[in-house]
C-alpha cells in the first residue's frame, strides 16, 4: 500500500480509514513543511513584539487576560496537564490513530503555528504505532481539549502509550518506536490539544463503516434479485426518475452497476 501524502487538503474518509485500520504510512509533500515554516515565523514575529497571543503569553479561558512571562515550553507543559483529565475505558486504537491523523492533516492547511518538530513527532508516532493511551470521557467545554491532552503529553514523553498491543510509560514507548520525546515551543501544546480531531477521526471512521455496510446491502439486494429471478426493470433510470426520493436514483445505479458486473458472458456457439 502506498504511503498518504498530506497536502494540506483531499484526505478522504477512505484515507483515514486505511490509515487508522490498515497501518498506511504518512508522508509530507514539501509544500506543507514550507507552510508550516512560514506560519511559525509569523507567530515568532507576533510574540516577540509583545503583541498578546492567547495560549502563548497569556492565559487560557477565564484568565485570558493574565499575561504569562518565563519559560515558554514550561506553560505549555502545564498546559497540557491542567487539562489531562479524561476518564472512563481508553478509545480503541483505530479511533486513537484516526484522531491521530485528523490532527495532522488539520495542521497540514497551515496556519496554526505549530512547530515543524512537533509535527514531524506527531507523524513519526503514528507511523511507529505509537498512541497515547486516550480516555473516553472528559470535557471542559470547547472541542476534544481534554482528550487531545493525552496526545500532546505522549509526545512529550508523559502519560502512558500503546506500543504494539501493550500498556507502558510514554517515554518507554517512543524509545521503543526508536523515537524521542519532544520539545514544546512556544503556543504548540494549545495547537496540538485545541481541535475536535478526536470527533473528526471517529466521524470518519463511522462514516466509512456506513458506506461498507452499504455497499454490502447492496450487494445482498443484487443477489436476491439474481437469486429469484425479479424483475429488473423497475430499476430503469426513466422509472425512477419519476418519483425523486433523496438518493433514490443512486441506489437503483447502485444496483445496476452491481447487476452488470455480475453477468457472465454468453458462451459462444462452437
Amino acid at each position: 500500500m502506498s504511503a498518504l501524502v498530506l497536502t494540506g487538503t483531499g484526505v478522504s474518509i477512505e484515507d483515514v480509514a486505511a490509515v487508522a485500520r490498515a497501518g498506511r504510512k504518512v508522508e509530507v509533500a514539501p509544500a506543507v513543511m514550507e507552510r508550516l515554516d512560514r506560519a511559525r515565523k509569523v507567530l515568532d514575529r507576533a510574540a516577540a513584539s509583545g503583541q498578546p497571543i492567547y495560549g502563548l503569553n497569556t492565559g487560557l479561558g477565564a484568565n485570558l487576560g493574565t499575561s504569562v512571562s518565563g519559560d515558554a515550553s514550561a506553560f505549555q507543559h502545564q498546559l497540557l496537564e491542567g487539562r489531562s483529565g479524561a476518564v472512563g475505558d481508553a478509545l480503541p486504537q483505530d479511533i486513537v490513530r484516526a484522531t491521530m491523523l485528523a490532527r495532522t492533516a488539520m495542521f497540514s492547511a497551515g496556519g496554526s503555528g505549530i512547530s515543524s518538530e512537533v509535527f514531524l513527532a506527531l507523524i513519526g508516532a503514528l507511523n511507529a504505532g505509537v498512541h497515547p493511551v486516550m480516555p473516553s470521557l472528559g470535557s471542559i467545554g470547547d472541542s476534544d481539549l481534554v482528550l487531545m491532552a493525552t496526545l500532546g503529553r505522549m509526545l512529550t514523553g508523559d502519560g502512558e502509550a500503546d506500543f504494539q498491543g501493550r500498556r507502558m510509560p510514554a517515554a518507554k514507548a517512543l524509545a521503543m518506536g526508536r523515537l524521542a520525546p519532544v520539545s514544546l515551543a512556544p503556543k504548540d501544546g494549545l495547537s496540538l490539544i485545541s481541535a475536535s480531531a478526536v470527533s473528526a477521526g471517529s466521524g470518519a471512521l463511522a462514516a466509512a463503516d456506513a458506506l461498507s455496510a452499504f455497499a454490502q446491502q447492496q450487494q445482498a439486494g443484487a443477489l436476491t434479485i439474481e437469486g429469484i429471478g425479479a424483475n429488473q426493470t423497475i430499476l430503469d433510470p426513466r422509472l425512477q426518475a419519476a418519483r425523486p426520493a433523496a438518493g433514490q436514483q443512486q441506489a437503483a445505479q447502485g444496483l445496476r452497476d452491481v447487476l452488470a458486473r455480475d453477468k457472465a458472458p454468453t458462451p459462444a456457439t462452437l
